[in-house]
């Protein structure tokens, strides 16, 4: 939970260095009071911060997805989805279940986003039943 709270920090740090506008102030102190009452969350068995690895991974993968790399991100994604039964996501409850709801649900969203980004047909002939199974599997949470 350490890294979140450094993470987030990190992030208000350079949205207040880069803009510098009021609004990104309070964007970014929104964002660092939720990496704070996250912390506070009790997660039992569940792995936040190796679960957001893996989402990051993914998010990062699509950034600059090509077709010599398309496969390492296919394998990525189904990695994912066949570790989702086994994370424990079913047995959250409270604000862990919600706090899980929202990160997975940005998660899809920004999933969602990448593939409508990617015009290349090879590539996404590639990627598409991967991330179809992914989606699958976060309703299934939601």
């Amino acid at each position: 939970m350490k890294k979140i709270t450094q993470t987030a920090l990190l992030l208000l740090a350079m949205m207040v260095a880069v803009t510098g506008c009021d609004a990104a102030k309070e964007v970014a102190s929104n964002a660092a009071s939720n990496a704070a009452d996250m912390a506070k969350i009790d997660f039992g068995d569940f792995d936040m911060s190796a679960a957001q690895e893996k989402f990051a991974g993914i998010t990062d993968g699509f950034k600059d997805v090509t077709a010599e790399n398309v496969d390492g991100l296919t394998s990525k994604i189904s990695d994912l989805s066949g570790s989702m039964d086994g994370m424990g996501l079913d047995k959250l409850t409270g604000p862990a279940k919600t706090a899980v709801s929202g990160v997975v649900s940005k998660f899809g969203d920004a999933v969602k986003s990448a593939m409508d980004g990617i015009s290349d047909e090879g590539i996404l002939g590639k990627l598409k039943p991967a991330v179809d199974g992914l989606m699958e599997k976060i309703s299934a949470f939601k």
